[in-house]
């Protein structure tokens, strides 16, 4: 597979189809990611907008929709990150005690 770095010119039908098909699936969850920090933002601002009621002006929040979601979405991120290193760390705790186990019941049985 040839770079995308590399021009349009030097490049086969063959690597450009690809590139393209790389770019497309790129776009589609670049899209996706958007449209969903967008869904969070909006439901956090609607949320913080029914408790704070008339007491924040709505315009407070305009520019705010957006971040607010990706940082919903990077906390999301970092929370499943999270559980799955204490998983990954168990699953290599497991596998030596059963290694030793197996070499002990070697040694002694």
């Amino acid at each position: 597979m040839v770079p995308l770095w590399i021009p349009a010119a030097l490049q086969g039908p063959e690597q450009l189809e690809q590139g393209s098909r790389l770019q497309e699936v790129l776009n589609q969850f670049l899209t996706f990611l958007y449209a969903a920090a967008n869904w969070f933002g909006q439901l956090v601002v609607g949320l913080i907008q029914l408790i704070l009621g008339d007491a924040i002006p709505e315009t407070t929040f305009d520019g705010l929709v957006d971040p607010i979601g990706f940082l919903i979405l990077l906390t999301i991120f970092l929370a499943l990150a999270e559980v799955a290193k204490k998983i990954a760390w168990l699953v290599v705790v497991v596998g030596w005690i059963l290694i030793l186990v197996r070499v002990l019941m070697e040694v002694f049985g």
